[in-house]
C-alpha cells in the first residue's frame, strides 16, 4: 500500500541533503571553523580552564605547569647553599638534584598535556565541521522543492494541496540556518507537521453512533458509479453487527439496473433487513420508510444507499439534497476509489459543497501504489477519512489512522 510514493519520498529526503550544499548558503566556510577550534583551545589555556566548554568536550583539560618558576626556585635554593658546610652542601646537592628530577618529569608531563591539546583540537575540529550550517534562501528552497511537487503531483496529490505543502514548507525553510547533518531530518520534520494540519484524525463511527440515545442513527452514502459504494456499506454493515448493533439496509439507488439485486444479495448474506421499492422509485421515500421500520422494530442503525450520482448533472445533485431533508443523516459519508486521483478530488468537493459530508470512505487503498487521493480528498473537503477499503471481504475496511499513515510514508 502507498510503496511507489513511499519509496519515492524515501529517495527524495536522501538527495534533499546533497541539493541544499548544492544551492543554499554556507554559513561557516572551513577557515572560520579553524579559527574557531583554535580559540577555544587557546581559551581553555589562558583561563586555565578545568575543562573544555561542554559543547565540544572530549575530556579534562589540565592547568598547564608553570616550568620557569620551577627553574627560579631551583636558582634561589642554590644561592642559598652554605658554601661551608660540607654536609649541608652535600644535601643541598641532592635536593637539587631531586627537584631538577621534578623538573624534567614535569617538562615530559607538559608536552603530554600539548599533545592531548592538540589530539582534542582535532577532534573538536572534526566536530565543528561536521556541523557547518547552511542558510536555504528563497531560490535555494525553490530548486529543492521542484523535484518534490513533480514527485507529489505523479502520486495523485491534487495541485492545490501542492501549493499548500510549498507553501508552509517554504515558510518554515526560507532563512533558516540548519546544521549539515541535521537537513534531511529537519526537512522531513517539517513535512510531517504539515501532513498533520492537512489530514484529520477521525473519530471511530462506532463510538459516534454509542454517542446517541435517540435510534436509530441514520447514514446516508453518497458517490458516482462504480467505486463501490454498495460493497463499502455492506462492509460497514457487517462492522456494525459485529459490534452488537442491529442494523437494517434501505436500496436508495432506484436508478441503475441491478443495484437493488446487488444490495439485497449483501443483505441476505449478512442476514440483515432490506427495505426497498421498485426501479424509479423516489429513492427520498425508501430512506423515509427504512427509519420508519427501524424505528418500529428498535433498530439501531440504518444504512441508506443512494445512486451512483454523476457530480458534473446538477439535478441529481438536488435529488441527492432532497434525499438528506427527508431522512435528516446523523452522518453522510463520500466514498471513492483511492486509487481515482483528481477525479476523486473533484467529485469530494462537489458533493461536499452539495451536501457538506461528515467523512470518507476510500476504496481500494490495498492497490493504491501512490496514496495522495487520501491527502487530496481531506484537503479538498476539510473533513476527516473514515476507513480505508483494503480488499473484497466483509472484514477488509480499516479505519483510517493519520498517524500511521504519515510515519509509514515518511519513515
Amino acid at each position: 500500500m502507498f510503496g511507489k510514493l513511499k519509496e519515492k519520498l524515501k529517495g527524495w529526503f536522501s538527495s534533499s541533503k546533497e541539493k541544499v550544499e548544492e544551492v543554499s548558503e554556507v554559513v561557516e566556510t572551513e577557515e572560520e571553523v579553524i579559527e574557531k577550534a583554535d580559540k577555544i583551545i587557546e581559551k581553555a589555556k589562558k583561563e586555565k580552564s578545568q575543562e573544555i566548554p561542554t559543547e565540544f568536550e572530549t575530556g579534562t583539560l589540565k592547568v598547564e605547569p608553570d616550568i620557569e618558576k620551577i627553574k627560579e626556585d631551583i636558582k634561589e635554593k642554590i644561592k642559598e647553599i652554605p658554601q661551608k658546610e660540607p654536609e649541608s652542601v652535600k644535601y643541598a646537592q641532592e635536593e637539587i638534584r631531586e627537584t631538577q628530577k621534578k623538573a624534567e618529569e614535569i617538562q615530559k608531563e607538559i608536552e603530554r598535556i600539548e599533545k592531548n591539546l592538540e589530539e582534542k583540537k582535532q577532534g573538536i575540529l572534526s566536530r565543528i565541521k561536521s556541523t557547518f550550517a547552511y542558510k536555504i534562501s528563497e531560490d535555494g528552497f525553490n530548486e529543492i522543492f521542484d523535484d518534490l511537487e513533480m514527485l507529489l503531483l505523479e502520486n495523485n496529490v491534487a495541485l492545490e494541496v501542492v501549493e499548500n505543502i510549498r507553501s508552509k514548507l517554504a515558510e518554515k525553510l526560507i532563512g533558516r540556518e540548519i546544521n549539515k547533518n541535521e537537513i534531511e531530518n529537519e526537512i522531513k520534520k517539517e513535512l510531517k507537521k504539515i501532513l498533520n494540519e492537512i489530514l484529520i484524525e477521525p473519530d471511530n463511527p462506532l463510538d459516534i453512533i454509542k454517542e446517541k440515545k435517540e435510534k436509530p442513527f441514520v447514514i446516508l452514502f453518497f458517490g458516482i458509479n462504480g467505486v463501490g459504494k454498495t460493497t463499502a456499506i455492506a462492509k460497514v454493515a457487517y462492522f456494525l453487527k459485529k459490534a452488537g448493533m442491529s442494523v437494517c439496509l434501505a436500496a436508495g439507488d432506484t436508478f441503475r439496473a441491478a443495484s437493488i439485486e446487488q444490495i439485497a444479495e449483501h443483505a441476505k448474506k449478512l442476514q440483515i433487513p432490506l427495505i426497498k421499492h421498485d426501479y424509479n422509485a423516489d429513492p427520498s421515500a425508501v430512506g423515509f420508510d427504512a427509519i420508519k421500520y427501524a424505528k418500529n422494530h428498535k433498530i439501531d442503525v440504518v444504512l441508506i444507499d443512494t445512486a451512483g450520482r454523476m457530480h458534473t448533472k446538477t439535478n441529481l445533485i438536488e435529488e441527492m439534497k432532497k434525499i438528506e431533508r427527508v431522512t435528516k443523516p446523523d452522518l453522510k459519508i463520500f466514498v471513492a476509489e483511492s486509487i481515482a486521483g483528481n477525479d476523486a478530488v473533484e467529485q469530494a468537493k462537489t458533493f461536499n459543497e452539495a451536501i457538506e459530508i461528515d467523512g470518507s470512505i476510500l476504496s481500494k487503498a490495498d492497490i493504491d501504489e501512490k496514496g495522495g487521493t487520501i491527502i487530496s480528498v481531506s484537503y479538498a473537503t476539510g473533513k476527516p477519512i473514515f476507513y480505508l477499503g483494503t480488499g473484497q471481504n466483509y472484514e477488509d475496511l480499516e479505519l483510517f489512522n493519520k498517524q500511521k499513515f504519515i510515519d509509514n510514508l515518511l519513515e
